[in-house]
């Protein structure tokens, strides 16, 4: 799962495919953000308190974290934090992961605004206790969770499905998740970079008549597709064969033709199905003899066995009279 993980953290360490996933998600593909207001910053969240005399610390890795700045029509832009969690396999206490994650965040925020403030002059207690003047603020966190596993997601989508919920009480937060199913997910058309194509092929991968056809009708992206989006294919699909022809349709550039190698997966499936049938045919072929010679044996002509080893017409013509052939 760790080298899951890896390959689908590096497809999305690519600027211009954040701003396509985000344009679709928040906007419906609608071109509002571009690589230029993607920004990414360390994923690693630490935190340290004290405990009585006891030196306390937290560590939350997210997966790829980012800087986003959101054109308004003011001359400022409004400024948000997005993480993205890269998920193959169900988490059933997701909901509390992506809460911990997000707190983290604010955590460091409000203690990079502390810091900054240590010159200051409080004008409260509220602001001298806490480090965080009234007039400051802290970014808005957005997390993303991408799930590219067969199975549908039946784990909780969000905090309180975690719960056993009083009736009389409302008041507790819901805390949902923002989950893109990606075997699910139905906008994949909206997408101007190879997301759409990775998330498509993944879509169909169950099937072979479906692939073909999906890869044909996209066949000027996968036959010049980059490493990393073929690599996630690859192993998000679990086709080991695929993998393995990748360097066989290197093309020049670097990219990858997924197209032809695909044609020869498909080639090898026919040839390998024509193979068993005619295996098939030829078990069915021995044993037919095989019961044959049998009924001869056991009915005291030998004289026939040793002729129908010269004479095949005499053969088949015993085949069919005994129901063998």
């Amino acid at each position: 799962m760790a080298k899951k993980d890896v390959l689908s953290n590096n497809y999305f360490k690519d600027k211009d495919r954040v701003a396509d996933l985000l344009n679709v998600y928040l906007y419906n593909g609608e071109q509002i953000l571009a690589e230029k207001d993607i920004q990414e910053i360390n994923p690693v969240l630490t935190k340290a308190w004290w405990n009585n005399d006891e030196l306390r610390t937290n560590e939350n890795i997210t997966d790829v974290l980012y800087l986003i700045s959101i054109p308004t029509d003011g001359v400022e832009k409004t400024k948000i934090i997005v993480s993205i969690q890269n998920q193959s396999d169900i988490s059933y206490i997701m909901p509390v992961r992506v809460m911990n994650a997000d707190a983290n965040c604010y955590y460091a925020q409000w203690k990079d605004i502390s810091r900054n403030h240590v010159k200051d002059k409080p004008v409260n207690s509220g602001e001298f206790l806490s480090g965080f003047m009234k007039e400051d603020k802290i970014l808005p966190v957005l997390s993303l969770v991408i799930y590219y596993g067969r199975k549908k997601w039946d784990g909780a989508r969000s905090l309180h499905q975690l719960m056993k919920l009083p009736e009389n009480i409302s008041q507790i937060q819901a805390y949902s998740l923002n989950l893109i199913e990606v075997r699910e997910y139905q906008k994949t058309d909206k997408f101007r970079t190879d997301i759409g194509e990775v998330f498509g092929f993944l879509q169909n991968d169950s099937s072979k008549e479906l692939l073909e056809k999906y890869i044909e009708k996209h066949k000027e992206v996968f036959s010049d597709m980059r490493e990393d989006a073929y690599d996630l294919i690859c192993i998000m699909s679990h086709t080991k064969r695929l993998r393995d022809l990748k360097k066989k349709y290197q093309e020049q550039g670097g990219n990858y033709n997924m197209c032809k190698a695909i044609d020869e997966m498909v080639q090898e499936s026919r040839n390998e199905g024509k193979l068993e049938g005619k295996l098939e045919g030829k078990l069915e072929g021995e044993n037919c003899i095989t019961r044959l010679y049998s009924i001869l044996y056991n009915a005291g002509r030998e004289e026939d066995i040793k002729r129908t080893f010269t004479d095949r017409s005499f053969r088949d013509r015993l085949l069919v009279e005994y129901g063998c052939k």
